[in-house]
């Protein structure tokens, strides 16, 4: 009780001190200001002005009748101080491969803006995404992975300014390593994508855009340090220093950063010598340089690179104790050409060149018998031709052709080096279909990909959105998707000696294939309230699984094969709500049904039930409080072990070498609540801040089926000129 207390006392403190500079500022101010109720449009964060049948902005009447006797002038307009946070009127680019903006896309698209990264205080794109409806963000050996709509981090595609990212650690993109420095925001798209992206989409897309200079000089610092109990972080703590600089001018705009992030080993379990999360220190640097000399023609070029050393400590039941580490180099290069015609119409060229380098050592201490010292490198490569052209006010066309290259090096690979190329072309119609009484657009699309291992592969999408009214929208999706086996299945060759298990990748491997319905309402009653409510089904054939083969006398041997069908169904609902005018509410629900078809059974580690909630006070003053919640209901297990597959299911492996009644068995994780407090005040106008902040504040975590961070503190200081 005493421990609740001393974390909960001084957080309702400083909460009470923002109702009390609520209520000072409005002794203060005398009469309140009125909002333009006139013009003011229903959609928060436009300019003043009405919107027509088709969800244009029109510029109101009274606004272009200047010197008239008539004309009065207008009320002060009341300040929203939510626009930036909610982002409802910005340009989106990752549903339709090119700039829309986000009110008319027929594809739902979330938009975490930067706003609101700086206002959750997260450090890394997993807890950007920690709290975000229908994404759960789950702990593995390599940092935090991703799971959406019910699908493991292998059925997202991540991007990085629209262009493919290499740097996958069993199958999953660590979310650790992107830093949230250079993000200006991430926009995601859930369902299949693949008649746009092809391979790897059918869980959905997380697109990562950077940040470009928009002042004419800017430059930015922050700093923090944290820590939480010694017994379970040491006295090392969590050290973040970070720092961007930019300038734009008629011709030219820049933006370059860096950073330096360090923090200790975490431990859910004093008692052995295992750490649960490992220690890192990482560097990063980039930046991005955009020529613009006419206003039509665009050079676009952008660099990303991280140096990250992780290290922790693993323990087996036989008593061997072993050191382990993982030295990374992550490096991205961009490159873009635009030429922009008429008023909607481009020509784009793009590419880009990825190279991730891993070095992995497991050191047993006191002895080299199970030392094992591996290098991976894996490269990628990615041209796209692109035009966009509206061929008349009803028909916006998108094509495009593409080619895409990786290989992947490693001693875990029976062959070594593994090398495959994919070129593939795309279209789609963004067709307005009516416009008179309501809006409908109905966007077909289809892509072929021809890879050099798997053939062809078309995967056709058709979606579509109707404006029924100004406040009410309609969504709807049908689309199919498909993921070709990585190296590391067709190839792999891993021993796990201290366990007694050997996987070997398979060559006969046939991709995986989705079809995917997606169905959502959006409705706004009032300009400050909207909510939302969507469907989701995912059929999967030909799923890609762990099959017991053969036993020797001191290994059992497992290979992977296409065994299985599954699905995931469920719902999302959505509320966002701002009142008070300071006050800003989020409230989700996600109810995710999934069955592995094969053994009639739910897929391990997946919530049936989940709730989170977002709750921002942008109070006078400059003081701003953000409390971010999520509630995950019990998941099922049917195993303990993760050593290869990050996260994936390894249920097959313990069949063969338990009881059958422990075979039938199913273990719960347990229900838990994550919840997050931030603070922050600013001074001089904005330019700098001071921030406090309190990470899994009830402290809720589990050492083998929720190994999150416990509880953590941390503080710090952001100057921005």
């Amino acid at each position: 009780m005493v421990s609740y207390l001393q974390v909960f006392l001084p957080i309702l403190c400083l909460f009470l001190l923002f109702f009390g500079e609520v209520h000072a500022q409005s002794k203060t101010n005398g009469k309140p200001t009125k909002p333009n109720t006139k013009t003011e449009s229903p959609v928060p964060g436009n300019q003043t002005g009405t919107v027509d049948s088709n969800g244009e902005q029109t510029q109101n009447p009274s606004q272009t009748q200047t010197g008239s006797e008539e004309t009065k002038p207008e009320e002060p307009h009341e300040e929203d101080r939510f626009k930036d946070l909610d982002n409802r009127n910005g340009i989106v680019v990752t549903g339709s491969r090119g700039e829309r903006r986000l009110k008319d896309s027929a594809v739902a698209t979330e938009v975490i803006s930067r706003k609101r990264i700086e206002q959750t205080g997260a450090r890394n794109l997993g807890e950007v995404l920690d709290t975000q409806l229908g994404i759960n963000v789950t702990p593995f050996f390599g940092g935090s992975q991703v799971q959406m709509l019910g699908l493991d981090s292998k059925y997202v595609l991540f991007l990085v300014d629209g262009q493919r990212v290499a740097g996958r650690l069993n199958n999953t993109i660590d979310l650790t390593r992107f830093k949230v420095q250079n993000i200006e925001r991430i926009e995601i798209v859930k369902g299949s994508s693949s008649s746009l992206y092809g391979a790897d989409a059918i869980g959905g897309v997380i697109n990562i855009i950077t940040k470009q200079a928009e002042k004419p000089e800017h430059y930015q610092f922050r700093t923090s340090y944290g820590n939480g109990r010694q017994l379970n972080f040491g006295s090392q703590g969590e050290k973040n220093m970070i720092a961007d600089v930019g300038f734009k001018n008629d011709f030219v705009a820049t933006n370059f950063f860096g950073g330096f992030n360090q923090a200790a080993a975490y431990d859910l379990d004093p008692r052995t010598p295992a750490t649960t999360g490992n220690s890192f220190q990482d560097n990063n640097l980039g930046g991005n340089m955009t020529f613009n000399p006419d206003g039509q023609f665009k050079v676009k070029t952008g660099i990303n690179y991280l140096n990250r050393n992780q290290a922790g400590i693993d323990s087996r039941a036989t008593g061997g104790v072993f050191d382990r580490t993982n030295l990374t180099n992550d490096f991205l290069a961009l490159g873009a050409l635009e030429y922009s015609y008429g008023k909607r119409n481009m020509v784009s060229l793009r590419g880009n060149f990825s190279r991730w380098e891993n070095q992995y050592k497991l050191d047993q201490r006191n002895s080299n018998e199970l030392d094992v010292k591996e290098i991976t490198n894996e490269f990628s490569s990615q041209g796209v031709a692109q035009i966009d052209h509206e061929v008349h006010k009803d028909h916006m066309l998108t094509a495009g052709v593409e080619s895409f290259s990786e290989e992947l090096q490693t001693d875990r690979l029976e062959r070594r080096n593994a090398y495959r190329t994919r070129r593939a072309a795309f279209i789609q119609d963004e067709w307005v279909v009516w416009r008179q009484g309501f809006v409908w657009r109905l966007v077909p699309g289809v892509r072929h990909d021809v890879d050099s291992q798997f053939g062809g592969q078309t995967t056709p999408k058709i979606a579509t959105k109707v404006d029924i009214t100004s406040n009410l929208v309609f969504r709807a999706s049908y689309g199919k998707g498909f993921r070709p086996p990585s190296f590391r299945e067709l190839y792999l060759r891993f021993e796990n000696p201290g366990v007694g298990y050997t996987v070997e990748g398979n060559d006969r491997l046939r991709p995986e294939k989705s079809t995917t319905v997606n169905a959502d309402i959006e409705y706004t009653p009032f300009k400050f309230w909207t909510l939302s409510l969507s469907v989701f089904r995912n059929d999967i054939t030909d799923l890609i699984q762990y099959s017991f083969g053969t036993r020797t006398s001191e290994f059992a041997t497992f290979q992977l094969k296409n065994v299985q069908r599954a699905y995931t169904r469920g719902v999302e609902a959505g509320s966002r709500v701002r009142f008070w005018k300071y006050f800003a509410l989020e409230l989700g629900y996600n109810q995710t049904d999934t069955r592995d078809l094969t053994t009639d059974r739910p897929l391990e580690g997946r919530a049936l039930h989940q709730g989170t909630m977002n709750f921002f006070v942008n109070a006078p003053g400059g003081w701003e409080f953000a409390l971010r919640a999520k509630r995950l209901d019990k998941r099922p297990f049917y195993s303990t072990t993760n050593d290869f597959t990050a996260g994936t299911s390894t249920a097959l492996i313990d069949q063969q070498t338990r009881s059958v009644e422990d075979n039938n068995k199913v273990v719960y994780g347990k229900p838990f609540t994550l919840l997050n407090v931030r603070m922050e005040k600013k001074f001089f106008e904005g330019r700098m801040s001071l921030f406090l902040g309190v990470d899994n504040v009830l402290d809720q975590y589990e050492l083998t089926y929720n190994p999150i961070r416990p509880r953590f503190y941390y503080g710090g200081l952001q100057a921005t000129f």
